[in-house]
């Protein structure tokens, strides 16, 4: 796996992933796609989460399918304080062996386990990113891009506990 060539944009500026880290331990937050409302809510319980990430341990990115655009209006519309870039092509994704989902598990399958935050959720669906069944995950990076802890979704509404998040962090930056 190299994650060394990897592109990223935010807004019109074209930044690589080694560059975005800024030679830190990264928690990579990565969205199914900007139009999905589960994974702009996932940005902002992350949000909530920061204050529990003791100071200097890790950064924090966001990380879209979709265009710079989309993931500067993205951050900016949430008030994120850590920044979103978008991988147009995929290829985090791709590397990181994030797997792309069925129709059921992006949409039925969440839907109907939970019908009522379906219902509410719906309401929020925005355009959807280039692929909507590529699911998304939580990954973090050490200062040289090894992957520390990788949690895929297996499903859109699928996503890891604060508590295993923070366990990763807490285990792997020091």
């Amino acid at each position: 796996m190299s994650l060394d060539g990897i592109a990223l944009f935010r807004g019109d500026v074209k930044t690589a992933l080694r560059e975005a880290t800024g030679g830190e331990p990264t928690l990579l937050v990565l969205l199914r796609h900007s139009g999905c409302p589960l994974c702009r809510e996932h940005l902002v319980v992350t949000e909530g989460m920061l204050n529990e990430i003791p100071a200097g341990r890790c950064k924090v990115v966001g990380i879209c399918q979709g265009e710079g655009g989309d993931a500067l209006s993205l951050e900016q519309e949430l008030e994120l304080s850590f920044p979103v870039y978008a991988n147009p092509d995929a290829s985090l994704y791709r590397e990181l062996s994030l797997p792309r989902g069925s129709w059921w598990q992006v949409t039925l399958g969440p839907m109907l386990r939970h019908p009522l935050k379906a219902v509410r959720r719906m309401s929020d669906v925005r355009r959807p990113g280039k692929d909507v069944r590529q699911l998304g995950g939580v990954v973090l990076l050490s200062s040289d891009l090894k992957v520390l802890y990788r949690y895929a979704q297996r499903d859109s509404g699928d996503l890891p506990g604060d508590d295993k998040v923070l366990a990763a962090i807490n285990q792997f930056c020091n």
